[in-house]
């Protein structure tokens, strides 16, 4: 790739929920996948000609590419419209990306392809020639106004990244946490074993996905 790599630094805010504060990674978008397995009425049911749109074929692929602190991954049900189905929406960058007739394994490392790209430039970029065909717009441009903030958040600072178990980026307090390592001269804590477990299989990639 010969263009700048706009990407932005992982930071987090806080939430305040239960009474409690918490540390939350600002992601830059969020994919959703319309999902058999969560209550879709047409993608994924091969009876009505769809390709099985198993959760699997989404989830790996996004675990694989270490772009949970980019990019979110829901899996949900009816998105619609049904007869355009396997449907999947990506919402980056302030703009809705629809896509469309879904229906051949390959599309799906397209779609993470497209998105990754966009996540590096920092901006919405046209479709490549494979997706052209499996891109809609559903929704009406929006109104020519500046975007702005709903709601004030509170930007926490450097120290909290440090709270962020590195493989599922939930926030924990190393001080109480029950899962920890040390790993170059610093201690990493972990929301569960598996967390753990995935991190010492290859704890230089987590570290690059998150900017340690």
């Amino acid at each position: 790739m010969t263009e700048t790599n706009t990407r932005r630094p992982l930071s987090t805010f806080r939430v305040t929920a239960r009474g409690e504060d918490y540390r939350v990674v600002r992601v830059s978008g969020n994919l959703f996948i319309c999902s058999r397995e969560n209550g879709s009425c047409c993608c994924g049911w091969d009876e009505k000609g769809r390709m099985p749109f198993a959760n699997e074929l989404w989830s790996d692929e996004w675990e694989r590419r270490r772009i949970r602190n980019r990019l979110h991954l829901t899996f949900t049900g009816c998105l619609g419209p049904c007869i355009a189905g396997n449907n999947a929406l990506l919402q980056l960058h302030g703009r809705s990306i629809w896509f469309k007739d879904l229906n051949d394994p390959g599309l799906v490392s397209a779609v993470f392809d497209f998105a990754e790209r966009m996540l590096d430039e920092g901006k919405v970029l046209p479709p490549p020639p494979e997706l052209v065909d499996h891109v809609y717009e559903r929704y009406g441009p929006p109104p020519a106004e500046e975007w702005f903030e709903l709601v004030p958040s509170e930007r926490d600072g450097d120290d909290g990244l440090a709270r962020l178990d590195p493989v599922c980026l939930m926030d924990v307090d190393p001080a109480t946490a029950k899962h920890t390592v040390e790993f170059q001269g610093r201690v990493f804590a972990f929301c569960a074993p598996s967390c753990k477990k995935q991190f010492m299989a290859d704890p230089e990639s987590y570290l690059q996905a998150i900017g340690g």
